[in-house]
């Protein structure tokens, strides 16, 4: 019989996910036949091509058409006529655009010009908010996916998977992906689905195959579903999708599914297997001790187009160990998803993955999956590495370890390591305790003093907000960050969430939080909202992190760098510009280089006298005619404001500048300036243009264009030059 894996959308697509090309390697060593896709970057390849966003754009001009030819525009409408004029506006551009911005990512030497490189990322994110917009109230970026409908809720998630309107997904599936998934009759799909930004669009995918052909078995896999183990056994209408669910790791239990339907095992023989069974859900016994890490063969990538992610290198993902060694952190609920204890692979084996995937795919480049790598594993692999001069670079998630001595920071880098991801969370000790972290500040300092002078770029996890925080003891962790900022390179956070199965949530009392908000319409939600009677509220806690935000772009100069770039392509950038041995990369002298092309961009003052000045708008800006304000309709929903009456009609000229997110109403005497500043016409020419189609004495015309034009200029929208 024939399986086929699936990895849906969204996720980021920058490489391959590790699940399936684990799965696929362990099936083919067991002699069975299988097939995998990655059906997230083939979505992303095609939507953001000239054709993929020429489609959708036409379903924008029909709508956009719609609602600009009514008489009044309701309030409920103005969203979504503000989200279809700035499609409008900009949708050509980006169409005409999205090609060179894909091709400039993936070129080895294009990407590394941070310019260009933020230039490319922008016309993307356009042509993913273009798309959006013809779904509209629909948002999908490259980091989540939202619909009005909540992904907490199944009865919604099973509305959204029929919603034609509004999921974008349904038209690309059924003409692209359910049609190669069901090529040559495979008998078992299975969809892994590892994210809430994937819940949607994956059961939207099952359903279609379900509808398309009844007969094949739909499975399920995924840690979003093995933290819901429970609600999904007592849900029969998610079982309306698929069939079955495989919790917990997924070797074992998908080997003996493909038994059962080859005829060859019970159904209640196959471990961590949810299904169906007539009117009742049964769950068969869940594997407590989970797979030998030892005995599973390489991650196999076969079948995956390697040459499709937004990268200019491949970037393979591995893992040195299944589980956390450490499991403590009260906050964290990323382990429930394997069984069994903290598993580390032997490292004879995993050296010879690193070298196989190496030699079969052509590339130097990995990324450790490990929620926290051991230092004892990682050094004895380093050894190998630079013993066999392997010649590789990777990255990987580490603990504050006490042993992480000088000696072993520079054994890392010489075997390749770039960067290492810390979890520091708090610089206060209280909050550190509460956390259950067992770090303590002079290590912290320590090992990124270790890690810098061996070349190795930290980067800090930190978490705001976690229950009974102050703001003092926020502020603690804001002052260690700033005052050592010469040893920790760059930093992520966000607010404390109260996830499904962390120790805050078995325990919330212990924590000072009192009532957890649970709703019976919210049934599959992995976080909660809570209450606690000490401590900064979220509102605090969001303020806080922005004014955070707000430092670092003042303190660190390299800031709109790193806190632009993904993982991956950050990784790639210090990996490029690695200096000398026992040097970190120098990521701001980017910033010299950006900072110095701008002042050789010296901007010449609008003259119309001068035969050889010529002006230009700036590449992003976008000037059009609508039969509703739109300025207007973004200004309020900016605000908060929203219109409680409807807007008449009424023909306005707007400027929607993409770079800065401005929108403003321009002048009819405006608008016509700027159509024709486009490089190609003198200053001069505009002048006696403007002055023969509004009757203006020369005088009058030249002073009134000049005055308009370094207005223009000085808010950055257009630019002049001699040639």
């Amino acid at each position: 019989m024939l399986t086929r894996l699936v990895f849906p959308p969204q996720w980021i697509p920058t490489q391959p996910y590790l699940s399936l090309p684990s799965l696929t390697a362990f099936l083919k060593a067991s002699h069975c036949s299988v097939e995998q896709m990655d059906a997230n970057i083939s979505f992303y390849d095609t939507l953001l091509s000239k054709q993929g966003l020429h489609d959708h754009f036409e379903r924008v001009q029909s709508r956009f058409q719609e609602l600009d030819s009514k008489k009044e525009l309701l309030p409920e409408l103005q969203g979504q006529y503000a989200a279809l004029s700035s499609s409008m506006l900009f949708g050509e551009y980006v169409i005409n655009e999205v090609e060179d911005a894909k091709r400039l990512l993936r070129n080895k030497e294009d990407f590394y010009d941070i310019e260009e490189l933020f230039r490319a990322f922008k016309l993307l994110e356009l042509g993913l908010k273009l798309a959006s917009s013809a779904y509209y109230p629909t948002n999908l970026t490259f980091h989540s996916y939202d619909m009005r409908y909540s992904c907490r809720s199944s009865r919604e998630v099973l509305s959204a998977v029929n919603d034609r309107e509004e999921n974008l997904f349904i038209d690309y599936f059924e003409k692209n992906t359910v049609p190669a998934l069901l090529r040559d009759r495979a008998d078992l799909i299975g969809i892994s689905i590892i994210n809430t930004s994937q819940l949607i669009p994956g059961l939207t995918l099952a359903n279609l195959i379900k509808k398309a052909d009844k007969e094949v078995h739909i499975n399920i896999g995924g840690s979003v579903f093995t933290r819901l183990i429970n609600e999904v056994s007592r849900n029969k209408e998610l079982f309306s999708v698929f069939d079955s669910v495989i919790v917990h790791e997924g070797e074992t239990a998908l080997l003996s599914l493909i038994k059962h339907l080859d005829n060859e095992l019970e159904v209640r023989e196959v471990p961590n297997l949810i299904y169906r069974d007539g009117d009742l859900i049964r769950m068969n016994r869940i594997c407590s001790e989970g797979e030998d890490i030892n005995s599973l063969p390489a991650p196999c990538f076969d079948g995956f187009p390697l040459d499709a992610y937004f990268s200019p290198e491949l970037i393979l993902p591995v893992l040195s160990s299944r589980g956390c060694y450490w499991k403590r952190c009260t906050f964290c609920d990323h382990g429930y998803g394997y069984s069994g204890n903290y598993r580390p692979r032997s490292v004879e084996l995993l050296y010879n993955d690193l070298e196989t995937l190496k030699s079969k795919y052509k590339t130097g480049f990995f990324t450790f999956q490990d929620e926290g790598v051991s230092t004892k594993l990682m050094s004895a692999l380093s050894d190998r590495i630079i013993s066999n001069k392997l010649g590789i670079s990777w990255l990987g998630d580490s603990r504050f370890e006490p042993s992480f001595s000088a000696e072993y920071g520079s054994k890392l880098s010489e075997a390749g390591c770039r960067m290492l991801y810390f979890g520091l969370e708090s610089a206060n000790e209280r909050v550190l305790k509460c956390m259950d972290k067992g770090i303590k500040k002079e290590d912290v300092l320590k090992i990124c003093r270790y890690s810098t002078e061996a070349g190795i770029w930290t980067h800090l996890f930190l978490i705001f907000g976690f229950p009974t925080e102050t703001r003092e003891e926020a502020r603690e962790t804001m002052d260690f960050i700033l005052q050592n900022r010469a040893i920790i390179r760059s930093m992520s956070f966000g607010s404390f969430q109260l996830t499904k199965h962390s120790k805050v949530y078995e325990t919330p009392s212990s924590f000072e939080v009192g009532r957890v908000n649970q709703d019976d319409n919210i049934d599959i939600s992995l976080w909660y909202d809570y209450e606690t009677a000490s401590g900064m509220s979220k509102k605090e806690t969001d303020a806080l992190i922005q004014g955070f935000y707000n430092e670092l772009s003042l303190k660190y100069r390299d800031f709109p760098v790193w806190s632009n770039l993904d993982r991956e392509h950050l990784f790639l950038y210090i990996s490029h510009y690695k200096r000398t041995k026992n040097r970190v990369p120098q990521i701001s002298m980017l910033i010299d280089r950006i900072q110095k092309k701008q002042l050789k961009k010296v901007q010449v003052g609008i003259n119309p006298k001068n035969r050889k000045q010529y002006l230009s708008i700036k590449e992003g800006v976008f000037v059009g005619t609508f039969n509703f304000n739109l300025a207007q309709i973004i200004h309020d929903m900016m605000a908060g404001s929203a219109q409680k009456n409807g807007l008449a009609q009424e023909r306005v000229n707007v400027l929607f500048d993409t770079n800065n997110n401005r929108v403003f109403t321009v002048t009819d005497f405006a608008r016509d300036i700027l159509e024709m500043s486009r490089g190609e016409s003198k200053v001069s020419e505009i002048v006696e243009s403007i002055k023969e189609k509004y009757k203006l004495p020369n005088d009058e015309a030249e002073s009134k264009c000049k005055s308009l034009l370094q207005g223009l200029m000085d808010r950055n929208i257009i630019y002049a030059k001699n040639r």
